[in-house]
């Protein structure tokens, strides 16, 4: 299923048609930057229309946000199913383990990195991961980043989840298309703090959070400096969603 929203595209497919194209992606020729968007996410495109063109111009968008699966339902009578970036990661680990493509975890802090990929191996067995750790803020080039230049071209991964938070992620990957490309990776995808998530440093909200949608208010309970900014985040969207000069913020 497709939709879009502020001409953004985005897609929705179930389990085993998500795990065909990602195989596909990562055998071709091609480079794909797939972005997966939550209500953060999709408030800075519509502040900044630098931003909105690289979401618009990637090959693939994602909803990863409860918001923003009921906003495309009210303004397109769709109803694209969330993807969320978490469960996500876990998918194209099980896919990079079982074709045997390597796979680069780049973000956070180093000693998050290490026990991230120490998780991963622990978790399967068989996969070929590396993970990176840059100096904060992160270089936009990966020619002002030796270490990490040497490293991609080294290991030749297929497929790179960047976790540097919004929208330094997706900027970060638009700035080094070509590089990736000419050396071997296929896809990367923005996942802003799945590092985390994988180190263990950030629980992933429980069950029934998720169950009944919740999982923005688990991650309000456990870091109250989130709330300012889903605030935030949620006036700048619904401004957008209920306004009528929806052309005055570039939409396609």
């Amino acid at each position: 299923m497709k939709s879009h929203l502020l001409g953004i595209n985005f897609i929705y497919e179930n389990k085993l048609e998500w795990h065909a194209r990602i195989s596909e992606i990562l055998r071709s020729d091609h480079f794909t930057q797939l972005n997966t968007i939550n209500l953060e996410i999709f408030s800075f495109a519509v502040q900044d229309l630098e931003y909105r063109r690289i979401l618009q111009k990637s090959e693939l968008n994602v909803v990863d946000g409860y918001p923003i699966e009921f906003f495309i339902l009210l303004k397109r009578r769709v109803w694209l199913k969330r993807i969320c970036g978490s469960d996500l990661i876990y998918d194209l680990l099980e896919i990079c383990e079982r074709d045997k493509k390597c796979i680069l975890l780049l973000g956070s802090t180093e000693h998050a990195n290490k026990l991230a990929v120490e998780n991963v191996k622990k978790q399967y067995p068989e996969i070929n991961v590396i993970g990176y750790s840059p100096p904060f803020p992160a270089a936009e080039s990966i020619y002002d980043d030796e270490n990490l230049k040497t490293l991609i071209e080294q290991n030749k991964p297929s497929a790179i989840a960047v976790c540097l938070g919004p929208p330094r992620q997706e900027v970060w990957i638009v700035k080094n298309r070509e590089f990736l490309t000419s050396n071997g990776v296929r896809l990367a995808i923005g996942l802003g703090g799945t590092v985390n998530f994988l180190s263990g440093h950030v629980k992933r909200a429980p069950c029934i959070f998720r169950t009944l949608r919740l999982e923005w208010l688990w991650r309000c309970l456990c870091e109250p400096k989130r709330i300012g900014r889903y605030i935030k985040s949620a006036w700048i969207v619904v401004k957008y969603v209920f306004t009528k000069g929806i052309e005055n913020h570039g939409e396609v």
